[in-house]
């Protein structure tokens, strides 16, 4: 490497250094001197405007096919994705251009990064620029890396449960107890790793055979490819935008395939070209502004008298068709005494607004007003203000989703308690074990509250050898490494399997409340959360779809001295808080609190409302509608059947259910105090 050394001004040198060096001036000596040569002074280094050095210039053209080697990688990391939707000859010509046009563009950070380092050591570190000019060349491998890192974590969480990562998915990693919440292992963990260590094994290896190479590489012709990319780009956005007036459902869901994708629609212009523009029914609601007003106004009791005690045992995961004398044996058989609700619905497809719903009695778009406010439900309150003694366990934590400023958030802490450690069953097991000698520790005549939340049906379904009964299962299920289409039935073996243990952590709570003489005057409620999809619809898990298979859980009621009975219509998690509040002596009709309505009175659920992160989902006896909360939420059809088939008139349908919508709309600004 040569290095120019600062010479002072008219640096003058002998004759033999200056032939040495190249052809002297075509000067001549005065007479008498000696044959020597000036020299004009140098400049001391170049600055940011000076032409770059062969160095600079060499690196400059090198990272260019480097980021051109990384723009293919990024084509074959996008590649299942874009061809995930291709069903036609049509849509294949769309999703590789959509493919070529996004890979650049999720490049483009990358490269604004490693240009701004190039150009700040030029300008701040000029006299060090060549010695630090691998400080670029490393952060161009880091940042690609990063890149391709980010898009193969979003296919991996899109292809499972069919959404991006999103604000959901950005509040599970940040919150405490939410990647826990995941269920994950080490072996899951160490494949990760290996896949982050062989993204930059091959970037790192990519850049360097192109340095070796750098001096035959010939120029690339950037203005050339920058101008045909916006040329895709321009016709990728038209394509889209004629395919949205016209409702080509084909290449809209191409374009959803993609993280971060920007629709595009002129429907009006559309219009005025002559195209035949159908009407979109992409259904939007807002969850509404102003500040909480619940109860609406003050609550009336009857006279305290001796309350019943409660015990409220949920489930994670636990979809509807697992209570059966094979699967869940005790909880079918304490089902008999008690009332079965066959047709329930939880409040969403998560956790979230799954027990949002049943301790509150509304819908999930008042979520994050109540976790801003903490703001416990009605029904906490009265239970503390009759002085239960409490219990409430989680085989989780209370942190995520956030219950202990939400359901809890008025409770005293030393009530809650989280399970740490292992496995979810085993820590199912150890909750039951502390909550059996606690309730026996309770004193007659003392009211008492156990609330329970389990692990067992969690992904990744773990159990014990002694709870199996399915064979063959998925011996380990490591997300990294698994085919869900190909697994999924083994995958589901599992499920049945921890469900089956679960139901043996029931039968232990129901036993000793019997031995104990409890059932006299206890409350006992079963359900779940959510349920869980096994690809019946396309989809593995929850917190993606409103299908039936992610929102249908078990509701077993059991009323000590009330009659067993089977209900067959539509009921809510939504309807808890407004059944159980008339048994602790509450008289307000459940509208001054609730959007349910009493499970064992007399009245008939027409509808029901199911939320998640950033959409809400209509169900009525026919239909389901899913309005979204956020541009570019919705996921899917947005109108199908019950049963989430497709529906021929969508036209027809909105019409006739416009009413219904509009209540809908009204009920989720009931309990907001109107804005000036």
């Amino acid at each position: 490497m040569w290095r120019r050394r600062k010479p002072a001004a008219g640096l003058v040198v002998s004759e033999a250094a200056s032939v040495a060096s190249g052809p002297a001036p075509h000067t001549l000596p005065a007479p008498g001197q000696s044959k020597k040569t000036v020299l004009p002074p140098i400049d001391p280094a170049p600055s940011s405007s000076a032409h770059p050095t062969p160095f600079q210039d060499q690196d400059t053209n090198a990272l260019r096919w480097y980021w051109l080697a990384t723009y293919v990688a990024v084509l074959a990391n996008l590649a299942p994705l874009g061809t995930a939707a291709i069903s036609t000859l049509r849509g294949a010509g769309y999703s590789a251009l959509l493919c070529g046009t996004y890979a650049l563009m999720y490049l483009v950070p990358a490269i604004a990064v490693v240009a701004a380092a190039r150009w700040l050591l030029r300008v701040v570190a000029a006299q060090r620029a060549l010695r630090l000019r691998w400080l670029p060349l490393l952060l161009a491998v880091l940042a690609a890396t990063l890149v391709q890192v980010a898009l193969l974590a979003d296919r991996i969480v899109f292809q499972m449960f069919a959404f991006h990562i999103n604000g959901f998915v950005w509040n599970l990693l940040t919150t405490s107890g939410g990647v826990d919440s995941l269920g994950n292992d080490t072996a899951s963990a160490v494949t990760y790793g290996a896949f982050v260590a062989a993204w930059l094994l091959g970037q790192t290896l990519a850049l360097l055979l192109i340095l070796l190479w750098a001096a035959a590489l010939p120029r690339l012709p950037v203005r050339w490819l920058l101008a045909a990319w916006l040329l895709a780009t321009v016709g990728e956005r038209l394509w889209f935008g004629v395919a949205s007036a016209t409702a080509d459902s084909g290449i809209v869901a191409a374009a959803g395939q993609l993280p971060l994708y920007q629709p595009m629609s002129f429907r009006h212009l559309a219009a005025r070209a002559g195209i035949a523009v159908r009407r979109r029914h992409d259904l939007h609601a807002r969850a509404g502004a102003g500040a909480l007003n619940y109860p609406l106004r003050p609550l009336r009791f009857a006279a305290a008298a001796r309350p019943p005690n409660v015990v409220w045992l949920v489930a994670e995961s636990l979809r509807a068709d697992m209570l059966t004398p094979e699967i869940m044996p005790n909880a079918w058989q304490f089902g008999l005494r008690a009332t079965r609700f066959t047709r329930h619905y939880s409040g969403g497809n998560g956790t979230r607004m799954g027990l949002f719903s049943m301790f509150y009695g509304l819908y999930g778009t008042y979520w994050m007003s109540f976790l801003q406010h903490e703001r416990p439900p009605v029904l906490m309150d009265r239970v503390q203000a009759l002085r239960y003694e409490l219990l409430l366990q989680t085989s989780a934590r209370f942190s995520y989703p956030e219950f202990d400023r939400t359901l809890f958030a008025a409770v005293p802490r030393a009530a809650l308690h989280e399970e740490p450690g292992d496995l979810g069953w085993e820590r199912d097991r150890r909750n039951v074990t502390r909550a059996l000698t606690w309730v026996a520790a309770q004193p007659a005549g003392q009211p008492f509250f156990y609330f329970q939340f389990f692990e067992s049906p969690h992904a990744r379904y773990f159990f014990p050898e002694e709870s199996v009964i399915r064979r063959p299962y998925l011996n380990q299920l490591n997300y990294a490494t698994m085919d869900v289409k190909r697994d999924i039935a083994l995958i589901r073996n599992r499920y049945i399997n921890a469900v089956h243990h679960l139901d043996q952590q029931l039968g232990r709570v129901l036993d000793g409340l019997q031995q104990q003489g409890r059932l006299a005057d206890t409350i006992v409620i079963i359900t779940g959360d959510h349920g869980e999809e096994f690809m019946e619809k396309g989809h593995w898990g929850h917190n993606s779809f409103f299908n039936e298979e992610q929102t249908q859980v078990p509701m077993i009621f059991y009323v000590p001295a009330r009659a067993p009975a089977v209900v067959t219509r539509m009921t809510s998690h939504l309807d808890l808080p407004a059944t159980l509040l008339p048994m602790l002596g509450g008289r307000s009709p459940a509208a001054d609190y609730s959007l349910g309505m009493d499970l064992f009175g007399t009245g008939v659920r027409g509808y029901n409302v199911l939320a998640d992160w950033d959409r809400v989902c209509i169900v009525d006896d026919d239909y389901k509608f899913v309005l979204s909360l956020a541009p570019g939420s919705n996921r899917g059809d947005p109108v199908t059947s019950r049963a989430d088939g497709p529906v021929a008139d969508h036209d027809a349908v909105l019409r006739q259910h416009e009413p219904l919508l509009r209540r809908v709309l009204a009920e989720m600004t009931r309990f907001r105090r109107k804005t000036s």
